[in-house]
């Protein structure tokens, strides 16, 4: 009889112990995928991040052309920016003195990714 109480117990505590690891197999792969979604976000940050840099230069660049480059027109990034083109869009205010310069970077087939910075301009 006590060989057949110490198997017994040698079954549950191997119960016991698979239990534990299905547990713990399950809560693995909830803070992996938790870790795959953080690192998705932390991406997506820096290319925003980037097309404000991208955008802010083009502005900067479209200002020190003056009247010239101060127009409607699109285009893509050099190297090794190839993945974003840009967009800059002159709109009419209320105000017969001033105009809306907007330049728009977008990231290549992304709807989502897009930075958009403006400026009021005097007009000439």
């Amino acid at each position: 009889m006590a060989g057949d109480a110490s198997r017994n117990e040698a079954g549950q505590a191997l119960l016991e112990t698979l239990i534990a690891v299905a547990i713990l197999a399950i809560a693995l792969v909830a803070l992996l995928a938790g870790l795959v979604q953080l690192q998705d976000r932390r991406l997506d940050a820096a290319r925003t991040r980037h097309a404000g840099q991208l955008a802010a230069d083009k502005l900067a660049a479209v200002e020190l052309l003056g009247e010239a480059g101060i127009a409607n027109a699109s285009g893509e990034f050099p190297a090794p920016d190839t993945d974003f083109s840009w967009k800059v869009t002159v709109t009419a205010t209320p105000d017969a003195l001033f105009r809306v310069l907007a330049v728009e970077v977008r990231a290549k087939g992304s709807q989502d990714l897009s930075v958009t910075y403006s400026r009021l301009e005097p007009k000439p």
